[in-house]
């Protein structure tokens, strides 16, 4: 029993620990203050650029012909554009629902929120190009699809997490933002580290920060 009792407290233990350190925002990292980067663990994959320079940083979600995507896009000036995305196959039902609210909203006859089989022959081409992309494999390589849409001057890197690439987004935020939060020998406390005797809050800063991620 006590050998059971601490086999689950130390995977309770790893469980938060990888929760938490999925990513790390390392303050003070580049002796540039005007320069933030992110990179990416077990590949020789790495970004680094201008705070000043960013205009936009968003997250969205789309559907391609076969695959979920999840993306962050950092919008920098000039013809600069940073992807960051997480991508799954599809799933029949995402395909029939976004089409049958599509039908609907042009008000066709016989419209419904779901399409019924047999699918029309593109969507039914979609339908089995997801249902035989593999599901096991991690893969982080990089899916463009030419000539549908352009990738010139995009910089783009696959997470095989989306919580991961969510929590990175979340990150970058808070930095670009400001936001406030506890610092200790320069680093940002999370709130369970941060204790009645921490130092008054500072506004994050991007500049200087470097983003490590674990991509699990």
């Amino acid at each position: 029993m006590y050998l059971l009792r601490n086999l689950i407290y130390l995977g309770l233990i790893i469980t938060f620990s990888s929760k938490i350190f999925a990513v790390r925002a390392v303050s003070r990292s580049i002796k540039n203050q005007k320069i933030y980067g992110i990179e990416f663990s077990g590949d020789t994959r790495g970004y680094y650029g201008d705070e000043n320079a960013i205009q936009s940083i968003s997250v969205q979600e789309y559907i391609t012909t076969a695959f979920f995507v999840t993306e962050v896009n950092v919008v920098t000036q000039g013809t600069g554009l940073l992807r960051i995305y997480h991508s799954r196959p599809l799933h029949l039902s995402e395909i029939q629902k976004p089409l049958g609210e599509t039908v609907s909203t042009v008000g066709l006859p016989g419209a419904s929120s779901i399409i019924q089989r047999p699918l029309p022959p593109q969507i039914q081409t979609m339908a089995d190009r997801a249902s035989g992309a593999s599901t096991t494999a991690k893969s982080r390589s990089v899916i463009k699809e030419y000539p549908i849409a352009t990738h010139a001057h995009t910089i783009e890197y696959q997470i095989a997490n989306v919580d991961e690439l969510l929590e990175l987004y979340d990150e970058l935020k808070k930095h670009w933002l400001k936001e406030p939060a506890y610092y200790e020998a320069g680093q940002v406390l999370s709130n369970d580290q941060a204790t009645s005797t921490s130092r008054e809050m500072k506004p994050r800063s991007l500049g200087g920060t470097l983003f490590k991620v674990q991509d699990l």
